[in-house]
């Protein structure tokens, strides 16, 4: 049960949270005393949904801030690029400070339109960040092949045809993997359609994703009525369309802008950043306009009511996180990269929190969570359940927030900073509460023409608005950032299979050793920063100014010391496979837990089993593509992964990924062989044995320099 405090008991807290405003916003000021629960009070009466609310109509509905009619505002596009500019003037216009447009690089995606016909009926397509077609367009006959796989190109020529697939993106496969093979096949474009996964809130929905591709041929989305009706007219005969994409996709020929503006604090030494990002697909309305209102919607309220922070308050809107590189598998969040790694590598270290935010004005569930680095999992808790200035819903999510702990995925711009060393949060989105099942809007609506401002829900805008308004003056409050690395040392413990890693090599007694000394250093840390910001809180109740001075520097010097941890940790525990967050000894591991189980299958002979149950899954599910497109395609994967000319494309990925299974000969005969009963697999076999021995070594590599790695930590964990 949270604690809560009344009103007159709370304005016994006395400390200097206010400030004054220049003269030219003065006039927005709402007086307020100087009390912790004043200021929250104020806040919470100023803070207002219907400035949010207008921002995020204005950038999702107003053509000016698109590039075609059915919406986008793609990566260092014209639109993205006047929405940059808006951002400014709605900055300068509340009275943030330092107030600018920081250009990073990117890979330029302009979609202008597109347009496909049949005789005289259009069908409304659009763009992936892939090819144009020439001005005049073109002119193919439509072949339909189902899936979009090798196996449906069977007999099939497509030279110079437009291919029609659907597909569930979710169940199946990537757009990227039936355009890449559409393109092998010498196919001149490629349309598809959701059977399910993604758009499904009606016949007509369009979507639109990252690629994680290369340029290649001109892929479209088009909707599944549209995709029934011309499977309707194949039926009859040949059917020959018109295609024109007007789509300019270049390399390294874009730039894309984060937009920032500050409140000033007492103190530059550390800050708070509040984000969101402002490119979109189609409308994008709660995906992410209805994000950057509520960040300004915070940034106003506390200008209007005079609040002066004691750490510097940055806001910052990027670019390009929808999409933002082209020919890498890590092609999303290209912005916010950008920002923490290029522009602002100093932000590490001095950064208190990064709170961002996404699809903020809808109510998924009974209830609503923070995502965040483990290592903020208490702090969070704390913040909800007993600071006596957190606020509930009201009017949405019944059941409360939720703080189990819900670790940070790769979905947002978030992770960017999260792997870079800043601790970050966004508000839960798209995922349940088992971080695996898609929330209704995500199958529906995201990524659709039907994300617009009749998705918006009031009480759920005003409840974020409220929370993480609150959840910014508590960060800037305490003296000492609350980092709890008993959470990290949980997390590498849970990923310990210690079978797999004896035989592999890896010392088990080390690693034991080194969480426990991490666990109790880390607990006697985290005990550390609870009493000074206890003893801080009780001094300014007292109104004891030389003992909040003392234990402000106390607090800092254990800050300091959490973010030089935190940032360690993140280098050096913080793992890839692909797009999933792993300790890096796990990638070896689970490749080697599912082949032993494919061999033993081979070895009764159950070829069934062990594809269907074991095989797909090896390297982070990538086996599962080897089984139903060319290998040519699968080189394409591979390169953008692993490839040296691709090093400098890996963003969030870079130093992060794993090394792949060779296994897909082994993947490739499976399927082919796959109906076979009782044969002999001792050549699969082989090649599984194989792998298993090379992922061996890596993992015992890597254990090595993980149990290293938690030495370190708890060293730096150490209170001497």
């Amino acid at each position: 049960m949270k604690k809560h405090f009344s009103v007159l008991l709370c304005l016994a807290l006395a400390v200097n949270m206010s400030g004054i405003l220049p003269a030219s916003a003065a006039a927005s000021v709402t007086a307020v005393t100087s009390t912790p629960s004043a200021v929250y009070q104020s806040y919470l009466d100023t803070v207002s949904t219907d400035f949010g609310y207008d921002i995020a109509y204005t950038l999702s509905m107003d053509p000016a801030y698109h590039n075609s009619a059915l919406g986008g505002r793609t990566a260092g596009s014209a639109a993205e690029h006047r929405a940059a500019d808006y951002l400014v003037s709605v900055m300068e216009e509340i009275g943030l400070t330092e107030v600018e447009k920081q250009a990073a690089a990117c890979d330029l995606w302009q979609f202008n339109g597109a347009s496909l016909s049949i005789g005289d009926e259009e069908y409304a397509v659009y763009s992936y960040a892939t090819a144009a077609t020439p001005p005049e367009g073109i002119e193919a006959e439509v072949i339909y092949l189902g899936d979009g796989t090798m196996w449906d190109y069977e007999d099939v020529d497509a030279k110079g045809k437009i291919v029609l697939v659907d597909i569930d993106m979710r169940s199946n496969w990537w757009v990227t993997y039936p355009m890449l093979e559409a393109q092998f096949r010498g196919a001149a474009a490629i349309l598809s359609a959701n059977t399910g996964g993604f758009s499904q809130v009606a016949g007509d929905a369009l979507n639109s994703q990252d690629i994680c591709a290369p340029v290649g041929i001109p892929c479209l989305s088009i909707s599944l009525n549209d995709s029934k009706a011309i499977r309707e007219k194949l039926e009859e005969g040949s059917v020959t369309a018109r295609l024109s994409v007007d789509n300019v996709v270049e390399r390294g020929a874009g730039t894309t802008y984060n937009v920032t503006g500050r409140i000033k604090g007492k103190s530059s030494d550390h800050q708070i950043l509040i984000g969101a990002h402002y490119d979109t697909h189609f409308y994008g309305f709660q995906d992410d306009s209805a994000a950057v209102g509520l960040a300004l919607s915070m940034a106003k309220a506390m200008i209007d009511i005079g609040f002066e922070p004691n750490n510097d308050i940055v806001f910052v809107m990027h670019g390009a996180e929808e999409w933002g590189a082209s020919g890498t598998q890590y092609d999303w969040c290209v912005g916010a990269w950008e920002m923490i790694n290029t522009l602002h590598p100093d932000w590490t270290g001095k950064t208190l929190a990064f709170i961002n935010f996404e699809l903020p004005a809808y109510e998924f569930d009974t209830y609503t969570s923070t995502w965040s680095a483990p290592e903020m999992f208490s702090l969070l808790d704390h913040f909800a359940n007993v600071y006596e200035y957190s606020p509930d819903p009201e009017g949405c999510f019944p059941d409360g927030v939720l703080t189990e702990g819900y670790a940070t995925y790769t979905y947002s711009d978030d992770f960017s900073y999260y792997a870079a060393g800043v601790p970050s949060t966004v508000n839960g989105f798209l995922l349940q509460k088992d971080m695996e099942t898609p929330f209704d809007f995500y199958i529906q609506r995201y990524h659709s023409q039907y994300d617009t401002p009749d998705t918006y829900n009031e009480e759920v805008m005003a409840f974020n608005t409220k929370y993480y308004g609150a959840l910014v003056l508590y960060l800037d409050r305490m003296p000492a950032l609350y980092l709890d690395f008993t959470a990290q040392a949980e997390r590498v413990l849970a990923s310990l299979d210690e079978e797999v890693i004896t035989q592999a090599g890896g010392s088990m007694s080390g690693m034991n050793d080194a969480l426990q000394v991490l666990r109790a250093n880390a607990e006697t840390l985290a005990q550390r920063v609870r009493e000074v910001n206890s003893s801080y809180l009780e001094a300014e109740a007292a109104g004891d100014s030389t003992r909040m001075a003392d234990l402000w520097a106390q607090g800092r010097a254990l800050t300091a010391q959490n973010l030089r941890a935190f940032g360690f940790a993140q280098d050096t525990l913080l793992g890839l496979m692909y797009e999933r967050p792993i300790v890096p000894h796990e990638a070896p591991q689970e490749n080697i837990q599912l082949m032993r189980q494919i061999i033993g299958s081979l070895r009764e002979g159950d070829v069934v089993t062990a594809a269907d149950e074991y095989a797909w899954a090896v390297n982070n599910v990538l086996e599962w593509y080897a089984m139903y497109f060319s290998p040519e395609v699968i080189r394409i994967q591979d390169d953008m992964f692993w490839s040296a000319e691709n090093a400098d494309s890996l963003y969030w990925g870079t130093d992060k990924s794993f090394v792949k299974a060779d296994v897909e000969a082994a993947t490739r005969s499976l399927i082919l062989r796959y109906e076979e009963k009782g044969g002999d697999f001792s050549d699969e076999i082989a090649v599984y044995e194989a792998a298993i021995e090379a992922q061996q070594s890596v993992l015992a590599n890597l254990f090595d320099g993980e149990i290293k790695a938690v030495r370190e930590l708890a060293d730096l964990l150490s209170l001497r």
